[in-house]
């Protein structure tokens, strides 16, 4: 009962996190400027932005690396699946209940072969991402049928990815790094480290 009644902490990762969605989303209307047809918010970038804080810089290096080879493996992956799967469905459509069996089997066809070729890049833990990207990028190219915004959605995740690196990495890396903003609050705040 005590832990409940104790204030919420707001230490420097919660700051960060919270830092990335700003960024992410200032730099989303930039490239709204040029594209009006985006959506206001981008949701891979403030969820991927966010969660590649990790505790220390060198883990956001890493898993930031995974996950944008993921992005990558699902993105050259779906490209040609999506172009194949348009230049079929006319062929293989003759009924309205036949599309959900022709998605779904395209949803699960190259699920396997992401899930495959991600362990062969090695994308470590992240091949269930790389295979969750495919299907995000194929679920909205059957809902939308346009290319851009299929793409767009694995772009968000690049973004977010490096929006991450670069506060976790660059900006406000832990432990502190010489030449960066937080080394230079740390001295603020504990002189012992110059």
């Amino acid at each position: 009962m005590e832990h409940l009644l104790h204030a919420p902490h707001i230490g420097m990762r919660k700051i960060k996190s919270i830092l990335a969605i700003f960024v992410g989303f200032c730099l989303w209307q930039i490239l709204r400027i040029f594209i009006p047809g985006l959506e206001v918010h981008p949701i891979f970038i403030y969820i991927y932005g966010m969660i590649e804080i990790r505790e220390t810089s060198d883990k956001t290096k890493d898993y930031g690396k995974m996950r944008i080879k993921a992005t990558f493996t699902a993105i050259l992956i779906g490209l040609p699946i999506m172009l194949l799967s348009d230049w079929l469905r006319p062929i293989i459509l003759d009924a309205k209940g036949r599309s959900t069996i022709f998605e779904i089997t395209v949803l699960i066809l190259g699920a396997l072969i992401v899930l495959c070729v991600a362990e062969w890049v090695k994308c470590k833990v992240y091949c269930g991402l790389a295979a969750a990207i495919y299907m995000i990028l194929m679920i909205s190219h059957f809902e939308s049928s346009m290319y851009l915004y299929s793409i767009m959605r694995a772009f968000q995740t690049i973004i977010g990815v490096t929006i991450a690196w670069f506060i976790n990495v660059k900006l406000l890396p832990y432990p502190p790094k010489p030449g960066t903003l937080s080394y230079w609050l740390e001295q603020k705040k504990s002189p012992k480290l110059k």
